[in-house]
């Protein structure tokens, strides 16, 4: 019976890979046993027998009442559903969990819960066992016994085959559950789990997963195949839907191995959602950056939270820009607020509150990681113009955030098309040039990393077929017609727009220096990858302004230019 029950065990492997003919395969192997009433003598415990029409013959399920039921009244109780794994029966897993869940609600540890245990064969809780799940036996259970019978007041957990069903179910029906936990789950064992139909299921049933507080829970050995979630983990935290992840040392794939080793962390999962406590983003590693300078780097960071959730990192970001701001400002603002605590220039908003900090203020908001220093973009190509005011905003930062590292943002050249490199004499490639030397120069000066964002500005507009063609040969300057533009394709900066008013013409304009939707993007890959060490070519969150054609090959720019400049952040979890 060892023997069979391990080989068992291990047949959950080919379950979880969500494969139906492999599902096929095994019930035509082995026949399964529908009704199994030998449970575990424990009160409160019973077996029951649905006859299901979604199977088309009776099913057994068990559930198990907490001692306070007989004595309810009123009382509605929230409900657990159990979902046994490969060569299970809806009596497998009922009493050992049972009695968990008693002794938890004991010691206070959990609320008076309902256990239901349904048996799923080896479904995988697809097909007509999922039907028999949501069609069936949740709303006779909500009928016949005194439940909460909405999301809220449901959740789902489960082993092997189960736990890979619970995290299953609870995103396809997204409307019955604010919860799923699952013990040594996965969405694949054959593949890394990105071809997973959940991925879409995900993202379509988002708003409703938000509206029930939904947050799961996977729990894996190190060597039960973790990574099989990586995948679903980061749709989730780019939907900034909450989901802890426990890898656990030396587990084997064994439900009584995972009950020593992590049964109050899931049960105390469990707890926090049916109490409607707020779940955390526990998996995702924080990281704080402050950003000084101006719309450059507000470009820099317009999506850069978004792509940092999807590589599973939580940026806070704080914001001492103003538009248009030198370094030679913020020096001098910085100096004023010194000697005058009611000068706070940059905005700050935390949490619905908004005031105005002084740099001084910022900088001891927050534990920051980072800190960032740029220069104004029409000075950036001017050594001269660093010094001595960035010298001075290090020893402040030095002094007041001693732990920050210090980051150089590198900005990128203006269009060639700009009148001001023409009234300069220059072109798009020399004041790149002298970007770069600036910049370098006062990275090798404070030992401090750069943001290469210009480099990847460089390298796309330098590729070949990436050039933007100025001016547009075929578009009529001397009569220009709203709401038509010059041909800009391959800009990433905002280009040519119509300047609409209610009080006069359109009249067209030329904004030659700040990034358009493909700039942003990018830059927001540059920095994701020099904050966080990751590799930005993993990222799937991409702006829908952003054209499908060129998101893959701004990922491979944003990686190539940052994989040697990185700020050697401390490994990601």
């Amino acid at each position: 019976m060892r023997s069979l029950r391990v080989l068992l065990l291990l047949l959950t492997t080919v379950t979880l890979s969500w494969s139906a003919p492999t599902v096929s395969a095994q019930r035509e192997k082995r026949a399964i046993s529908w009704v199994n009433p030998q449970i575990t003598d424990m009160e409160g415990l019973e077996h029951k027998v649905l006859d299901s029409k979604s199977l088309g013959h009776d099913v057994g399920y068990a559930v198990w009442t907490p001692a306070s039921y007989s004595d309810r009244g009123s009382r509605r109780y929230p409900v657990v559903y159990f979902l046994h794994g490969a060569g299970g029966t809806e009596a497998s897993d009922s009493g050992g969990f049972s009695s968990r869940i008693a002794s938890s609600i004991r010691k206070g540890k959990f609320p008076e819960a309902i256990c239901v245990f349904p048996n799923g064969g080896m479904s995988g809780y697809r097909g007509e066992v999922e039907s028999m799940i949501i069609d069936e036996l949740i709303p006779m259970i909500d009928r016949e016994y005194a439940t909460k019978a909405e999301a809220s007041g449901r959740v789902l957990a489960g082993f092997s085959m189960g736990g890979a069903g619970s995290v299953r179910l609870s995103l396809l029906h997204p409307e019955l559950f604010c919860a799923a936990g699952s013990w040594g789950g996965a969405l694949s064992r054959q593949g890394k789990g990105e071809d997973s139909p959940l991925l879409p299921a995900a993202k379509s049933s988002a708003s409703s997963l938000k509206k029930n507080n939904f947050a799961l829970l996977t729990i894996n050995g190190d060597q039960d195949h973790p990574e099989g979630f990586s995948p679903l983990n980061k749709v989730l935290s780019s939907l900034t839907i909450p989901h802890k992840v426990v890898t656990l040392k030396d587990t084997q794939h064994n439900l009584g191995h995972y009950y020593d080793r992590s049964a109050d962390t899931m049960i105390a999962f469990l707890a926090e959602r049916l109490r409607g406590e707020k779940a955390h983003h526990d998996s995702m590693r924080t990281v704080r950056v402050l950003t000084i300078g101006n719309s450059f780097a507000e470009n820099a960071c317009k999506y850069l939270k978004n792509i940092a959730a999807d590589g599973g990192v939580e940026l806070v970001i704080g914001t001492a820009n103003l538009g248009g701001c030198t370094l030679e400002k913020h020096a001098k603002l910085a100096k004023q607020s010194a000697t005058d605590p009611d000068n706070k220039p940059y905005p700050f908003s935390k949490a619905g509150e908004r005031r105005k900090l002084s740099l001084q203020d910022y900088l001891v908001a927050d534990q920051w990681d980072y800190v960032t220093v740029q220069q104004m973009s029409a000075l950036s190509f001017k050594p001269e113009t660093f010094h001595p005011h960035i010298d001075q905003l290090v020893e402040i930062i030095r002094e007041l955030a001693p732990n920050a590292k210090i980051l150089i943002h590198q900005t990128w050249a203006y269009r060639p098309d700009s009148p001001l490199l023409k009234q300069w004499g220059m072109s798009q490639d020399e004041m790149h040039a002298g970007i770069l030397q600036a910049y370098e120069s006062v990275a090798k000066q404070f030992d401090a990393a750069i943001i290469p964002v210009g480099s990847a500005f460089h390298e796309v507009r330098t590729s070949p077929g990436r050039q933007v063609v100025v001016p547009d040969p075929n578009y009529d300057f001397d009569n220009p017609v709203h709401p038509q533009r010059p041909d800009q394709t391959n800009s990433l900066v905002a280009g040519w727009y119509w300047d609409v008013a209610d009080d006069r013409e359109p009249k067209l304009k030329l904004d030659f220096k700040h990034a358009n939707e493909a700039g942003c993007y990018l830059a927001g890959l540059v920095w994701y990858e020099s904050l966080t060490g990751n590799d930005a070519r993993e990222i799937t969150y991409a702006p829908h302004a952003v054209k499908e054609a060129d998101r893959e090959f701004l990922r491979e720019v944003a990686h190539s230019v940052s994989r040697t400049r990185s700020p050697e952040p401390d490994q990601v979890r």
